[in-house]
């Protein structure tokens, strides 16, 4: 129960990543209002009174404001965000990549946690500080993913130190995690990936290391960074890959 009576803000919830990190943090005594996109997955946490779902588009500016206030009517405080939506570029290089797809990519993945983030810390500081935590990619410590995705969760891990450091005397602290490969609906399935990929898919064979994890190692180390257990740990760049970053 390390975030007994807490509260957060946690996107995307409807599955993957999200999902697992808002059960983690319900485990844990917190109390969560995520967004889901549709409304039949907001009755995936009927059972559950711990996570509060809410309709809203990351890329609607007021659909945050609307989700800040629905934390603040219900709640009265803030505890902490993790930003945990998004989206991939599906391996597109740079010549095949258009407007349309690097707006969607960088809109969504480094974006939406920027007005998140600028929406929600007032409140965090009204509450007395909390913890942020940001969901960037392997992507983004290497250069063999596509453009738009790799420059998004690279921007991600600049913005993460940056509010680190200017929030720091707000008691508020703001941590990135670089997941490797992760066995989500995104990544396993369903998505036509550009022929791009097949490179990165050789070497991910290659290496000497288990290449995906499952969405609960992501969300344990969420549960971690938001903890007191983290209290000295700001700006820090996470690594939960198995180890493929190092080879």
């Amino acid at each position: 129960m390390r975030l007994k009576d807490k509260v957060f803000i946690i996107t995307g919830i409807s599955s993957g990543m999200g999902k697992a990190t808002a059960e983690k943090f319900a485990t844990e005594g917190a109390f969560v209002v995520g967004t889901v996109r549709k409304e039949e997955d907001a009755k995936l946490w009927e059972e559950n009174h711990a996570v509060l779902p809410v309709l809203a588009d990351v890329n609607n500016l007021e659909d945050i404001k609307a989700l800040v206030a629905v934390v603040k009517e219900k709640y009265g405080r803030l505890d902490g965000i993790c930003n945990v939506a998004g989206i991939n570029d599906l391996c597109y290089p740079l010549l095949e990549t258009d407007d349309e797809r690097w707006d969607a990519v960088v809109g969504t993945d480094l974006k939406a946690p920027f007005r998140i983030m600028r929406e929600a810390i007032p409140l965090m500081i009204e509450s007395g500080g909390g913890s942020i935590v940001n969901i960037g990619s392997y992507a983004a410590l290497r250069g063999n993913h596509g453009p738009s995705y790799t420059a998004a969760k690279a921007g991600l891990e600049g913005l993460t130190k940056s509010v680190a450091f200017e929030f720091a005397k707000h008691d508020i602290r703001c941590n990135i995690i670089h997941p490797g490969g992760c066995a989500t609906r995104l990544t396993m399935g369903g998505h036509a990936y550009h022929a791009a990929m097949q490179p990165m898919s050789a070497i991910m064979q290659a290496m000497p290391v288990n290449s995906f994890g499952q969405p609960e190692d992501i969300a344990n180390a969420c549960a971690f960074l938001c903890s007191d257990d983290a209290k000295w740990i700001n700006g820090a760049v996470l690594s939960v890959d198995g180890g493929m970053s190092v080879c």
